[in-house]
């Protein structure tokens, strides 16, 4: 995905870089959750769950 010219920002509507970074946002994080969800099913597999390793640093 490319950004925005700078040259076509000045056409925009007042907000709509904003709306397009809050949506651009949006899908990375919704990528992250699911990405997190794949980890932790290949770890389930795996016997190994994020709640292990995290007390094991605090021992």
């Amino acid at each position: 995905m490319s950004p925005t010219p700078t040259s076509q920002v000045a056409d925009q509507e007042p907000g709509q870089l904003l709306r397009e970074l809050e949506q651009r946002q949006d899908d990375v994080l919704n990528q992250l959750d699911a990405l997190d969800a794949k980890l932790t099913e290949v770890l389930k597999g795996l016997g190994v769950t994020m709640d292990d390793e995290v007390e094991e640093n605090l021992v």
